[in-house]
This record gives structure tokens, sequence and C-alpha cells, in this order.
């Protein structure tokens, strides 16, 4: 089908990377060619696939000329680097960042186009999202990993704890505000990467709201030997998140000195109780307070504590139980904060359908 407008006049870019897994990105290219709104341009980033996954995207581009397929050509190699091209090649008045592995439902891509034209004033719109694996296909209200429902009464610092309160593939953005803004992805992150995008967007001081409407997104739960998930907690990822834990209190304390270090610390905290369960070394851990306390001495003698307990504990009750005892305060604070973003979104599903298409009407913007 061909475009309704030139390509340097159309509403909508789709930023997705793309490396390998062949028949998940069938999958989600034809969900996205399964739209009814069809003034698009589907930007595939490659990152160095082999050649079954090229040859299939540069099929669905002889097929489509809304899919052009570009190829990385610059470092660091990763998803981060081929988003950053997305937008800078981005023909669109507004732009999402879809995963390649994912799943969009039949009405994803209008509801957000025509949601965001409704409120001019906002710069981004965030929307609720379910889970997609290949034998039950689009679980819209699954209970566990969704994302985009307004359940948290501060968004800044539940991303700062370590809370998701959106991913970036939960959102559609209007590109002039990313590109007025200067938002771009973090090249040096291998893995927090949504975190420190949607950090910066909240920091720089974009306008945002939450959607009410039917989940239009499926995140892919089936483990990939490749995926961020599977290796955030790997030497190789280590030194990204001590990068993160110190780029966080440097950014949130420039803009709110010491008013989100308690979070920052939860945040730091859930790291190390990971990190105890999977039987890291003393001296790599040690780094996270180390990393934490040219911030805040406070926080940091209180990690060093429970690090020491934890260790102390090991020999006799394993890493399991001595990780559980001395992190067991965090362990509570992350329990409660659950439990209330749980009952909220609870609320909001049993209501969802009878504020179908809507949004809160509310203007979200960081207190800066």
């Amino acid at each position: 089908m061909e475009r309704q407008k030139p390509l340097d006049n159309i509403e909508l870019t789709i930023a997705m990377p793309v490396f390998n897994h062949t028949s998940q990105v069938r999958v989600m290219i034809d969900s996205i060619l399964a739209n009814s709104f069809q003034d698009w341009e589907l930007l595939a980033v490659d990152d160095g696939s082999e050649h079954d996954t090229l040859d299939l995207l540069d099929e669905y581009a002889r097929k489509d000329s809304r899919i052009r397929v570009i190829h990385r050509s610059r470092q660091p190699k990763g998803a981060q680097s081929c988003r950053n091209i997305g937008l800078e090649e981005a023909n669109g008045e507004f732009i999402v960042f879809f995963d390649s592995d994912d799943y969009a439902t039949p009405d994803s891509l209008e509801t957000r186009v025509r949601l965001i034209k409704s409120r001019p004033e906002l710069d981004f719109l965030v929307f609720p999202s379910g889970l997609y694996n290949d034998q039950a296909g689009f679980q819209a209200y699954a209970k566990e990993l969704t994302f985009g429902y307004p359940v948290y009464s501060d968004d800044l610092q539940a991303f700062a704890s370590r809370n998701l309160p959106f991913i970036v593939w939960s959102n559609i953005y209007r590109t002039a505000s990313l590109r007025k803004a200067g938002i771009t992805w973090d090249p040096e992150l291998l893995s927090l990467q949504d975190s420190n995008f949607n950090v910066e967007s909240l920091l720089a001081g974009l306008c945002y709201d939450y959607a009410l409407t039917y989940p239009d997104y499926g995140y892919r739960r089936e483990p990939s030997t490749d995926s961020i998930s599977a290796h955030v907690l790997s030497r190789k990822h280590f030194e990204t998140q001590l990068y993160t834990i110190d780029k966080f209190f440097r950014l949130y304390q420039l803009h709110f000195k010491h008013k989100y270090d308690r979070a920052l610390y939860e945040g730091a905290a859930t790291l190390c109780f990971r990190l105890l369960l999977s039987g890291y070394d003393k001296q790599l851990i040690g780094r996270i307070p180390e990393t934490i306390g040219r911030y805040t001495k406070c926080w940091q003698r209180t990690l060093r504590l429970q690090i020491s307990i934890a260790q102390c504990l090991k020999p006799i009750l394993g890493n399991k139980f001595s990780a559980k005892i001395a992190m067991s305060p965090n362990i509570l604070y992350r329990f409660r904060i659950t439990k209330l973003a749980d009952k909220r979104r609870n609320a909001l599903v049993n209501t969802l359908n009878q504020k179908q298409g809507q949004t809160t009407g509310q203007i979200r913007k960081a207190a800066l």
C-alpha cells in the first residue's frame, strides 16, 4: 500500500533496532502492517544481523516502500546507537521506539496518533502494555511485566528506585520535542537504557500524560540469549550498572539536591540484593557503596553495613538467606511499593473499559 503523504511529511516514524531472531522480527513487522493506521514509516536499523534476518528485512522493504532498512555504520554496537540513528533519520511528526521481537495491536498506531494530536500541550503520551508470546498470543491484562499505568505518585522517584512506570516502547513522542530538548540514547549503556532515556526526558521538562486505553503493545517474555535481561548480572554489565548509579545520583542531585537520595539508594540496594543472591565477590559489590558515597555518606554507610552483614552470614546461611536478612528493609520497602502499585493498576483495569480512548487530562512535568 502506498503512503498517503510524501515521505518528508508523514505523521509517524517507527524506529526499530533489529538484531537477528528472524521469526520474532516477522511477527513484529506483520503486526505493524496489520495496523489500521497507514501513514507511517518503519526505520528498521540493523545492528549486524545474520543473512536470514537481513534477507527478511530486504523482502519487506521491496514489498512496502514505507519500510526502510538502515545498517548501523558507527560505533558502539547496540540498540541505543540504532535508536539514535532512527531518531536522526525520522521524518514523522511523531515517533515511537518499538522493539523488533514484540507485538503491536491492530489499532495501536491509530490510537496513539489520534490521542497525542488531541493533546497539543504534551511532548509525549504513555500507553498501557501487555505481554505477548507465540503460544498464548497477546495477553492484554497480564499480571506481571506490564507498564504504562499511572500507579506511582512520583514517576521520578519510581525510576530512581528501579521501578518502571513506563518503558520507551509504551510511549509516543513528538519528534520535535525530543530534538529540541536534545534527548538521545546514551551509547555507554548496555542495560537500563529505557530508564535512562525516560529519566532524561523528565528532567528535561517534557510534558506527558497517561492514556486510559486498551493495552496496545505486547512485550515478549520468552527469554532470549541476546536479551539484556538475560545478562543484566553479568560482569560485562556490571560497569554499566555502576555508571548508571553514578549518573542518576549526579542528575537527580543537580535538579533536586538530596530529595531523591533515599529512592536512589533503594535502587542501588536492589542491585546489591540481586548480586548477593548470585554470589558475587565482596570486592565487586563493595564498588556500589563506593559509588554512591560520592553523593551521600549516610546511605553509603547503610549499604556498606548491609553488605558486611550478608558476608558474615554467608558461610552459615548461604547466599540466599544471608542476602534476604541483610537486605530485608529494602525487600519490605519494595514490597509495599509494589503492592500499592498493583492495587492501583487493578483498579484502573477494572474501570478501563468505560474510559477507553481517553487520557487522564493531566499534564505531568517534573517540578524542577
